[in-house]
């Protein structure tokens, strides 16, 4: 794909006024010029849209779902590829180079970069390697990767299911029973490690196998939403 292909961040926001201008810095410098932010806020008093202070960005509100806010903000994204960012999460250097470059392989339909927690925890460090091994065998990455994918094939997939827990799940999933080709790149993100601090970092990588898990066996996605709500809660 050519360097002059826009690329549209959108980044699904609840809660999030603390991280949310260190996360566009952050989009700004690793993806350029040629780029739009696009921040979709599900809270109901849209409290993160309120500590942005950059008029370049592009600012929704939306009803809460991290699915629907993502599908929201592809709606307006005026770029030729869609990235949808975590706002803990923090780009490579040259994130953009690096997307337009791995779409741009004969059959690569969406992708995903490695993924690193931002803390020094062993444990948390195996979690990570454990994690990038699952997702280069099965090729199904997760949200907090920083997944991104033409404009147009996202549309024509349908976009993300508007459901409440693993919707980066099926949708990959979606991609692989087309037998579409899905890139994995070696360069890492850094995503927050606070869930995992605050849950435990053991006791939270056992919850999300195994809601996985569940998933797999067929589960309802509102069961596994209120599973997830509840362990979160302990």
């Amino acid at each position: 794909m050519s360097s002059s292909l826009k690329i549209s961040v959108i980044i699904p926001v609840y809660d999030e006024a603390e991280t949310i201008r260190s996360c566009i810095a952050n989009v700004q410098e690793c993806c350029g010029e040629n780029s739009e932010i696009i921040i979709v806020d599900g809270s109901a008093d849209e409290s993160t849209l309120s500590a942005v202070d950059d008029d370049g960005v592009m600012l929704l509100a939306s009803p809460p779902g991290r699915a629907v806010q993502m599908n929201c903000g592809a709606q307006k994204a005026a770029g030729d590829i869609l990235l949808f960012l975590h706002a803990d999460t923090t780009l490579p250097p040259a994130a953009g180079s690096l997307v337009r470059k791995a779409l741009s392989a004969p059959c690569a339909t969406a992708g995903a970069f490695k993924l690193s927690f931002d803390a020094p925890s062993r444990t948390i460090k195996v979690i990570a390697f454990l994690a990038d091994l699952r997702c280069r065998v099965e090729r199904v990455p997760y949200g907090d990767q920083a997944i991104f994918i033409s404009k147009s094939k996202f549309h024509e997939l349908g976009g993300f299911p508007e459901i409440q827990l693993m919707e980066d799940v099926e949708f990959f999933q979606n991609i692989k029973r087309r037998r579409l080709e899905i890139i994995i790149l070696k360069e890492s993100i850094s995503t927050s490690a606070r869930r995992y601090l605050a849950t435990g970092p053991l006791r939270c990588g056992l919850r999300n196998t195994f809601l996985r898990l569940l998933h797999l066996c067929g589960v309802k996605h509102a069961t596994l939403k209120n599973m997830y709500r509840r362990r979160e809660k302990q």
